[in-house]
């Protein structure tokens, strides 16, 4: 059987470091060939290691000097004094093992320049991008950049497009992989400059199927597979999409709680108010790739806990299985 080596920033989360852990013994109890390498400080180590002391004896722990805060700028976490931190460590060891996975759900910005700086981009990309999935009507959808770049130009939106498509015929291989561009219509002349310009191009290029522009009420009902945009209105409609998914779910078991008559017809649609709860979870869904940079490197969200976790490192499986980095270096490089 295969051997995966999951590199896990202890201090990556808003409930880390003990959602991490949870999460990897949850998915190290689905999968018994996927083996650990946890950084974290000494403090965090001699702390959690007794109630984790299964996962760390049969891990591999790499001490750190300190971490990384939520709200470090990029280019303080470059510093040399942050170069030794948990996140920069866990993404170093990708340099000389690709083989590896590293994931965390910390400073985002961090991430990325970590990435960057450690294992470059693939050849002919300039721009990494963070390409995760959102939950669909018809199909899972391939959504990018959900903010690793505020500001892109035409090429960088070709390039996300590209990776993208890869991205998805990779996972999904019996699918005609279909591209739109995000805009504010459908129409030939809506949007700015930018969409006009990445619109010309993407009908031009023949390593996509491109559809054309789908607009953000559609997301959840698109024929398309893979939807393109930067990473401003990216992230915005992936935070949307999480908070209105916590609000209808919130909401409807408030309702079904609030009298003696709905909490029987609760118990009566017990497995469909879970089916419908697991189709809109995001923690099904957790697991951004930084697609583009030479190396798998995950960024999980920051409001994660042991399940959404467990996700994330299920997924990092998945693209090792898929050698989905390969594939998309051979795909953009044509």
């Amino acid at each position: 059987m295969s051997r995966y080596i999951i590199n896990l920033d202890l201090h990556g989360g808003d409930f880390a470091p003990k959602s991490v852990l949870e999460g990897a013994l949850i998915a190290q109890k689905k999968n018994s060939t996927i083996n650990f390498n946890l950084h974290s400080d000494r403090y965090t180590y001699e702390k959690f290691k007794p109630s984790f002391s299964k996962l760390f004896s049969h891990s591999k722990w790499a001490q750190s000097k300190n971490f990384i805060s939520p709200d470090m700028k990029p280019s303080d976490a470059l510093k040399k004094d942050n170069r030794n931190s948990s996140m920069s460590n866990a993404i170093l060891n990708l340099k000389e093992n690709k083989n590896q996975i590293t994931i965390s759900a910390g400073n985002t910005g961090a991430m990325m320049a970590y990435s960057t700086v450690y294992l470059r981009t693939i050849e002919n990309i300039s721009r990494p991008a963070i390409a995760s999935f959102f939950p669909s009507e018809k199909h899972p959808v391939c959504f990018l950049d959900l903010g690793a770049n505020a500001e892109c130009n035409s090429e960088n939106l070709l390039d996300f497009a590209v990776m993208g498509s890869t991205y998805y015929k990779v996972l999904y291989p019996k699918i005609d992989t279909k591209v739109a561009l995000l805009n504010i219509g459908s129409e030939e002349l809506k949007g700015n400059n930018l969409i006009q310009e990445t619109h010309e191009l993407m009908k031009s290029d023949k390593r996509i199927n491109y559809q054309g522009f789908v607009e953000a009420d559609e997301i959840t009902s698109t024929n398309n597979h893979v939807i393109v945009t930067d990473g401003f209105s990216g992230n915005i409609a992936l935070k949307t999409a999480e908070g209105v998914s916590k609000f209808i779910t919130d909401s409807l078991k408030k309702s079904l709680t609030d009298s003696s008559y709905s909490k029987i017809l609760s118990l009566l649609l017990k497995k469909n108010f879970k089916d419908f709860k697991n189709l809109i979870d995001p923690r099904n869904y957790n697991g951004g790739m930084f697609i583009g940079v030479n190396g798998i490197v995950i960024k999980s969200h920051g409001n994660a806990d042991s399940h959404a976790f467990a996700n994330a490192i299920d997924f990092g499986v998945k693209c090792i299985d898929y050698d989905l980095l390969n594939k998309i270096k051979k795909n953009v490089s044509r």
